[in-house]
């Protein structure tokens, strides 16, 4: 009879949940699914600790989106989406308005604007649409939809990554990266950058498939499946497809160049060499200045808008602001490598703390030491990757570096660059914990060893 009881609750339970966000539901029988099917080849401890780290995580986030609900209550209404804002406000507005218009509950002339408006036109907007047709408005369940696919991407890359970078790096890699909070935040929002994570983990675990499958026909599923990734990719952000490609081509030079230490050398004396020449050449030399002058322009256009702004040129170009497309920028070679230069230091360390001008910039500054700290174990952690598993490490470096050239030289806001760098840190996070594992190894090796050459002495 209890047992009943806990059945009839559960049922009323469900059907209320339903009523009020259908894609709720859908959304915790996903995460069931995940939970369940979590590790299943894995051993007995491993699996639970596993499963305990994503129960965890998909717990906190839905949590939050909970907190969130009843803190934005008295912003709820028919014309309002649940008190959000910024790019999560306009991208969940445009959805339900297309909605409106696709069951014919609006005519406004200026939804029609709104809804057919070529800026921001993605895939992503197409999905939200779908899903507000389908499930109705959804504010907060969108949130843990999102949240979902967020932590079942950060699940394929551990076990893409486990196999060769160990269970303990990995493990300890999976719980940093579901628990940034940064990162938490952002798989919390209505914000195309978890749909993106997703599709990127099962590019990168199709395309270590299709290279580690034996024979042409074990090979198909996984070359299929990265097409249409790629093909998602096209129209979800700009330049993703170009990033994507440019990932998968960057990690193929590098697991090859790098095989051997003579290869390397041979390949980055031969690159070197091929730079200098190709510099010489006067209309090479002219498409790369244009290249970066562009690239200034888009750097120049979030300077030049509202927000909190860092600068990458030298000063006098900032004197006669103007839009990207209608400024006259030209670079000589100096200028060009100083801006370079500032853009690669600038991705890395800004905000430096005594630039920080908002409270949520301070609040963000114990993140941003830690991320610090990630960048200074990096190069050790690649080190020990390539040792443990050149080929994803080659695949997890060379998908990262790409997006951090171009986040680079076009961002100039900070809050911007601290929300895309997250697009940056899923790739790398393994190599940070690898390399603090490395260094914890080091320092312990040395502490012990002085002991041990006593003890070799006195035998």
């Amino acid at each position: 009879m209890p047992l009943l009881g806990w059945a009839v609750a559960a049922g009323i339970t469900i059907g209320v949940l339903f009523a009020a966000s259908p894609l709720l539901i859908v959304t915790i029988a996903g995460a069931a699914a995940l939970i369940v099917f979590a590790g299943r080849d894995l051993a007995a401890d491993e699996r639970r600790r596993i499963i305990s780290i994503l129960g965890a995580a998909l717990a906190v986030r839905f949590l939050l989106i909970g907190v969130m609900l009843v803190i934005n209550i008295p912003h709820l209404s028919d014309l309002g989406i649940g008190g959000l804002r910024g790019d999560d406000a306009y991208y969940l507005g445009r959805a339900i308005r297309a909605r409106d218009i696709i069951l014919e509950l609006t005519r406004g002339r200026y939804d029609f604007f709104v809804v057919f408006d070529e800026y921001g036109r993605t895939s992503y907007l197409q999905l939200l649409t779908f899903l507000q047709v389908i499930f109705g408005p959804t504010p907060y369940s969108m949130r843990a939809f999102n949240s979902l696919l967020f932590v079942t991407a950060s699940y394929l890359l551990f076990r893409l990554s486990r196999p060769g970078l160990g269970a303990t790096a990995t493990s300890v890699a999976l719980l940093v990266l579901l628990f940034l909070p940064s990162l938490l935040a952002s798989s919390i929002s209505t914000s195309k950058e978890p749909l993106y994570f997703l599709i990127t983990a099962v590019l990168l675990t199709s395309a270590v498939a299709a290279i580690r499958r034996p024979g042409l026909t074990a090979k198909l599923w996984p070359i299929a499946v990265g097409a249409f990734c790629l093909w998602m990719l096209d129209d979800l952000r700009r330049g993703a497809l170009a990033l994507s490609l440019s990932g998968l081509a960057l990690a193929a030079i590098a697991r090859v160049m790098f095989a051997t230490p003579r290869r390397a050398v041979a390949g980055i004396t031969a690159a070197l060499a091929a730079s200098v020449i190709l510099w010489t050449q006067p209309a090479i030399q002219q498409r790369v200045l244009d290249a970066t002058a562009s690239a200034a322009k888009m750097h120049a256009g979030h300077v030049f808008t509202s927000g909190h702004a860092y600068k990458l040129l030298d000063e006098g170009f900032y004197m006669h602001p103007g839009t990207p497309a209608a400024w006259q920028l030209e670079f000589t070679e100096r200028q060009a490598g100083r801006f370079l230069a500032r853009a690669a230091v600038s991705f890395v360390v800004t905000p430096l703390p005594w630039e920080m001008v908002s409270r949520s910039e301070l609040v963000f500054f114990p993140e941003h030491l830690v991320w610090l700290v990630m960048v200074l174990l990096i190069p050790i952690g690649v080190v020990v990757g390539w040792h443990r598993d050149p080929t994803i490490t080659a695949c997890l470096i060379g998908f990262a570096l790409p997006t951090a050239a171009v986040l680079a030289v076009t961002t100039g806001n900070v809050g911007t660059l601290l929300r895309l760098r997250g697009l940056v840190t899923p790739y790398v996070v393994w190599f940070a914990v690898l390399g603090a594992l490395g260094v914890a190894e080091w320092l312990l090796s040395r502490s012990a060893s002085p002991g041990i050459r006593r003890l070799e002495a006195v035998s």
